[in-house]
């Protein structure tokens, strides 16, 4: 495969994967709303952006519903908002046409397609969860179609690797953002911040399944960090990213800079105890842990780009 289809493919993943979050959380913040003070709006719409590592960006426009959320959807002037991820995103299959499945690239041009036809703008001010339920499921429904369409080789992994880099991220990103209200005021968060932070990453009915008790602020980090069977958990996507990456480098002279990268940064969360984390210090241990994971993004990058440019995870204009 030539390293710019590799490429294009990688950023299929990671754009598919950015448009379906940004939604996924953009929608819990509506809904959390609801059952919040109204003093706390502006918290959560900045924490909303400092997640998506797009508060810079945003800058100092006003934090109302309507303005963050067009930013976070239709503005094509930020790299990050769904429209400019999709966009992005079907303009990296087209270039790929004949490397991904007739079935998958229809499904990105049409979610697309959709986007522009849709008046988006109207229904995010008449019924967001309706179209932000709609953006998801999209999201939803394009990983299905290349998980079931698509042979188990080369082309498939690149996808996939994107999305587990791009997920496994936003994770750790997440939980930054949002336990840091627990350390900061000194007190544990109402009940319904715990379950919008779980349903950020779709994982509440999976934690009620494997725990069967209250929300237990610790065991939502242990849940959202190590579970090895919840697929948005970190330690889940480092180790399926870190099994596709043995397959994709199968040149030694890869090995050390790319297997041994991601291994060690899985084991670091595999084998650690969440009561020491929290005894050390949470936010210097997912400080750490985000830039492990840019750096093997950014070791695959050299070995297997044509660019061999820095990656920013969260940067889409370049590519």
């Amino acid at each position: 495969m030539l390293s710019r289809h590799a490429e294009h493919l990688y950023w299929i993943g990671r754009h598919i994967e950015r448009a379906e979050d940004t939604a996924r959380m953009l929608d819990v913040t509506f809904h959390t709303l609801l059952e919040s003070p109204v003093g706390e709006a502006d918290t959560a719409w900045r924490e909303l952006l400092e997640v998506l590592a797009l508060a810079p960006k945003y800058g100092d426009r006003p934090l109302t519903p309507s303005r963050v959320g067009h930013f976070l959807v239709l503005d094509r002037k930020n790299p990050g908002s769904v429209v400019s991820a999709v966009s992005q995103a079907r303009e990296n299959a087209r270039s790929v046409r004949d490397r991904i499945s007739t079935e998958l690239w229809e499904a990105i041009n049409q979610f697309h397609l959709e986007l522009a036809a849709r008046d988006v703008e109207g229904e995010l001010m008449a019924q967001p969860y309706e179209v932000l339920r709609w953006i998801r499921d999209r999201g939803q429904l394009i990983a299905g179609v290349a998980s079931e369409t698509m042979p188990r080789d080369d082309g498939y992994r690149f996808i996939r690797l994107g999305t587990l880099l791009e997920r496994s991220e936003m994770a750790c990103r997440l939980l930054a953002v949002r336990y840091a209200r627990l350390v900061t005021t000194g007190r544990g968060m109402a009940f319904h911040a715990w379950v919008s932070v779980l349903k950020s990453v779709s994982a509440f009915e999976a934690y009620l399944k494997e725990y069967r008790a209250a929300l237990d602020p610790t065991k939502v980090l242990e849940f959202l960090l190590l579970s090895p069977t919840f697929p948005r958990s970190v330690l889940f996507c480092l180790q399926e990213a870190e099994s596709l990456l043995v397959e994709l480098a199968s040149d030694d002279e890869m090995r050390p800079g790319v297997v041994m990268m991601i291994g060690r940064v899985r084991a670091k969360v595999e084998f650690c105890d969440i009561d020491q984390i929290l005894e050390t210090g949470l936010d210097t241990f997912l400080e750490a842990l985000q830039g492990e994971i840019y750096a093997t993004a950014d070791s695959a990058d050299v070995h297997f780009f044509r660019s061999g440019t820095e990656l920013d995870l969260h940067t889409y204009e370049s590519i």
